[in-house]
C-alpha cells in the first residue's frame, strides 16, 4: 500500500506538471496578484527532504504571480537540488529596485557548462539523474523556466560556491 501511494503521488505531480505546462501553452493562466515569494520559500523549505535547507540568506521579497504556481517553481528547485545534493541545500531571497532574486545552491557535482540551458527544456534528464528512484520525469524544470518566464523573470543555472549547482531565479517585484 505504501508503495502505491508514492506511486500515485508521482504520477499525480506528473500530471500536475504536464497540465502547468499545458496552461502555459495555451496562454490560460490568468495573471497573478502579490505574493511573498520568502513565505513560500520558507513553507516549502520546512518540508523534510534526504539534505537539510538552510534559510538563513531569505529575507523578504513580494512578487506578482500565482501563489500555486511560485510553490510548484519553489518546491521543483529544492527537491531537484535535493536529489543532487552531497548535504546540504542553501535557498536565499534577496530584493533590489529592479527584482527579486531567489537563489537555491547544492553541494552535489553541480551541472556541466554544456547542459545548462537543456536541463530547462521538457522531458531532459542528465545521465546521472535517469534512476526513476533518483529522478524525476523531466518536468520540473521546464516547469520552473515556464512559469518564471511568464513572470517576466529568467532562470539560469550556475556553479555554486558549495560546489554543485546554483540556480537563480529573478523576478520583477510587486508594485
Amino acid at each position: 500500500a505504501t508503495g502505491v501511494l508514492a506511486e500515485s503521488e508521482r504520477l499525480g505531480s506528473i500530471v500536475d506538471d504536464l497540465l502547468a505546462l499545458a496552461r502555459h501553452d495555451e496562454a490560460l493562466t490568468p495573471p497573478g496578484a502579490a505574493v511573498d515569494l520568502d513565505d513560500i520559500v520558507l513553507a516549502a523549505a520546512a518540508r523534510l527532504r534526504r539534505v537539510p535547507v538552510e534559510v538563513g540568506g531569505v529575507s523578504g521579497g513580494q512578487v506578482r504571480g500565482r501563489p500555486d504556481e511560485l510553490s510548484r517553481v519553489v518546491t521543483h528547485l529544492l527537491d531537484n537540488a535535493a536529489r543532487h545534493a552531497d548535504s546540504v541545500v542553501r535557498v536565499s531571497v534577496e530584493t533590489t529596485a529592479d527584482r527579486v532574486v531567489m537563489a537555491v545552491d547544492d553541494d552535489g557535482r553541480g551541472i556541466d557548462p554544456i547542459d545548462r540551458e537543456r536541463v530547462f527544456e521538457r522531458f531532459v534528464r542528465l545521465d546521472e539523474a535517469r534512476v526513476r528512484d533518483e529522478g524525476g520525469a523531466g518536468l520540473g524544470l521546464a516547469v520552473v523556466d515556464t512559469v518564471v518566464r511568464a513572470a517576466g523573470g529568467t532562470v539560469t543555472v550556475a556553479h555554486s560556491d558549495l560546489g554543485g549547482a546554483r540556480f537563480e531565479v529573478a523576478l520583477p517585484p510587486a508594485d
